[in-house]
């Protein structure tokens, strides 16, 4: 199945031993039978399921990852999880890859409900991952694999599920105010400072109020003193995040969410050609959630509202000064029931989706687009036997232009024994190409300002079939996962660029590639080695293959082969504790145009960044974190020029956290 290439068998800790339920109110719990913590999820099955038993393979992330971490924002953070990679591009910007598939095949949600406006930007941004407070956030569950049937066709590559804190049952007003700074060694520039507060308590016996509110300043960070382009750029971001919960009755619960984020990335050069672009968004967010325990059923029912405005500026545009006055605005709305019949878990609901751009400097006619989507999907996990689930799925998606499609789903979970958990499945997806893509009337500037890309309105949709199996093993002294995976993918769309005799790019139309192949392993563990010391390791394989209309096979690139990380996390005192991690990359490919060739497939040096941190709790509200991130001072551009991600030089951070 891997193409006869060598496997390189290591160990990944995806799921962390300590996790916090998903339960309303985020209570622990504990399992009778292991006497150890249950990992719950919720994203897999709108519900909380322990993570081995859901029909999926998923990752969780606490807050105590978090405040442990070397990481600087969520997406650094996901890329050291099995399966996920950060291809940040030569700017700096995020954009997470799910077992080999780009970030428009991720969805990204916030408490179960969408986060888009970023894709209202000409040239992509990743403010969508940027736009919650790390203090905020109580756990991040990643699923990896599609996620179609509940959460639409752009969830082929899985989901990123960032679920903020809420008050605790009779805990009182609590908060945290914390500060931190971070300075880079090597380069010019670079340094950041975030500071943040939360607080969450009860306003009534009926009403609790939830807020986190964080300011975020990074100076741009040039890799050497004379370059006139940054590796990571400038920007200032400040972010809020407030949920109001009303206990209605006792089996009915409302919850209203408002959200605010305003991220600019000033004025700056972003190539080595000299343009420039600014960029900046204001968004806010509105959702309306209800929350029902009947007699027929459980009920959750939502709306949300963006509305964001956009200013969106290069050089490269043809009146650059002119795309000002962008506007996007998304509404989202989803309502569900779910209800045990005997041996069968059901789950049946709608969604619905409308997004508008205003953009009178792309959309050249109409100067604006609105686009509808519907959804049905259906969930049923039979209870074959008390060992067996077979969980069947579907999902029925109305499109203008390519009508209705269905995308079912069939998945087995076997609990062999009381820790051992075997389970795997088969999924089937549709994507539609976005407006960017489709429309003629959408024109935008491309080949570095050489050409022009426009929609294709002849682009066939996007087809998917996804296969999964592994297992998962908890126990006290050891939790594993070990899954094999292939995702394969019809008529998958890539810009194809056309160049001169001399090498330069001189035209660029999107294209339907015939056929696209994702495939490879993932395996993760976490075991304590002592009472104080425990191991975290993980590593992800990944094989690719694209083949064009005319049967030539070539791989995608920018994306690593290999990708292992381990951890150590040590108690030394009741106070101290100490953390090292290392991270392997390793067979990320390129490709250069050769006049007379054509694209020239080569191999890129592996290299490790290792981190190492600690954490003093001074009292029981003030804590002290201090480390080191990339000792080696590892520099991508400094290991060969056919990178387009990046590593930030060795750097040191420091913070401070005083709860109340």
């Amino acid at each position: 199945m891997f193409a006869k290439k060598k496997l390189i068998v290591s160990m990944l800790a995806a799921v962390p031993m300590m996790s916090f339920a998903a339960s309303e109110d985020n209570e622990i719990s504990l399992s009778k039978d292991t006497e150890q913590l249950d990992t719950l999820v919720v994203t897999a099955t709108m519900e909380a399921k322990k993570i081995e038993d859901i029909p999926a393979f998923a990752t969780v992330v606490t807050k105590e990852d978090i405040a442990k971490s070397t990481v600087s924002s969520v997406a650094d953070l996901l890329r050291d999880t099995v399966g996920v990679n950060n291809s940040s591009d030569e700017t700096g910007r995020d954009s997470i890859q799910i077992r080999g598939l780009d970030g428009g095949y991720t969805v990204l949600l916030v408490n179960g409900k969408r986060v888009s406006a970023g894709s209202a930007f000409d040239k992509g941004s990743d403010t969508d991952f940027n736009s919650v407070p790390l203090n905020s956030i109580e756990r991040i569950e990643i699923i990896r694999g599609p996620m179609s049937v509940l959460y639409g066709a752009d969830a082929i590559g899985g989901v990123v599920n960032i679920i903020t804190k809420r008050p605790q049952d009779d805990a009182g007003w609590t908060g945290t105010a914390s500060a931190e700074m971070r300075k880079i060694e090597s380069g010019e520039g670079g340094d950041q400072y975030r500071l943040g507060v939360s607080g969450m308590g009860a306003i009534s016996d009926k009403v609790a109020l939830s807020v986190s509110v964080e300011d975020l300043r990074q100076k741009a960070w040039f890799a050497n003193d004379e370059d006139i382009s940054p590796l990571r750029e400038k920007k200032n971001a400040q972010n809020l995040a407030s949920t109001l919960t009303w206990q209605v009755a006792d089996n009915q619960e409302v919850d209203v969410d408002f959200g605010y984020n305003h991220d600019e990335r000033p004025y700056q050069t972003f190539n080595t050609s000299g343009a420039t672009r600014e960029q900046e968004i204001t968004r806010t967010d509105l959702a309306i959630t209800h929350k029902g325990q009947w007699d027929w059923a459980n009920t959750t029912a939502y709306i949300k509202r963006e509305e964001s405005d956009v200013y969106d500026y290069n050089s490269q545009y043809d009146e650059p000064e002119a795309h000002s006055g962008l506007e996007a605005n998304n509404t989202y709305a989803k309502g569900y029931a779910n209800k045990v019949v005997g041996m069968h878990a059901l789950m049946a609901g709608v969604d619905y989706q409308n997004e508008q751009l205003k953009n009178s400097y792309t959309l050249l006619d109409s100067g604006e687009y609105n686009v509808d989507q519907y959804g049905v999907f259906a969930q049923d996990e039979m209870a074959l036997t008390n060992k067996l689930v077979f969980t069947l799925g579907g999902r029925v998606d109305n499109h203008d232009i390519y009508g209705n499609n269905f995308s079912p789903k069939a998945y087995l979970v076997y609990d062999a024994t009381s820790s051992l958990t075997l389970k795997g499945g088969v999924t089937k997806a549709f994507k539609a190409p976005e407006v960017s893509k489709l429309s003629e009337e959408y024109r935008t500037v491309s080949c570095g300002g050489a050409c022009t890309l426009s929609g294709n309105p002849d682009l066939e949709a996007e087809t998917s079939v996804s296969y999964e199996f592994g297992a998962d093993y908890h126990s006290k002294k050891l939790n594993a996962t070990a899954t094999v995976f292939r995702n394969d993918i019809d008529n998958l769309i890539e810009r194809e660029v056309g160049y001169d005799s001399n090498g330069n790019a001189n035209s660029a139309k999107w294209i339907n590639v015939a056929t696209a192949m994702t495939q490879g392993l993932e395996l993760s563990a976490s075991t304590p080695l002592t009472d104080d010391l425990l191991l975290k390791a993980n590593y992800t394989y990944l094989d690719t293959e694209a083949e064009d209309s005319e049967g030539v096979k070539t791989v995608l690139t920018g994306r690593p082969e290999h990708q292992a990380s381990l951890s150590f996390d040590y108690q030394a005192t009741d106070i101290l504790s100490t953390y090292l991690s290392v991270n392997y990359i390793s067979g990320m490919q390129y490709s250069t145009w050769v006049s007379g060739v054509g694209d020239v497939y080569s191999t890129l040096p592996s290299y490790y960044r290792t981190d190492i941190g600690l954490i003093a709790d001074v009292t029981e509200s003030l804590t002290l974190r201090a480390g080191i991130k990339n000792i080696g001072d590892v520099r991508l551009d400094e290991e060969d020029t056919g990178y387009t991600t990046y590593e930030l030089g060795r750097n040191y951070f420091v913070s401070a956290a005083y709860n109340f």
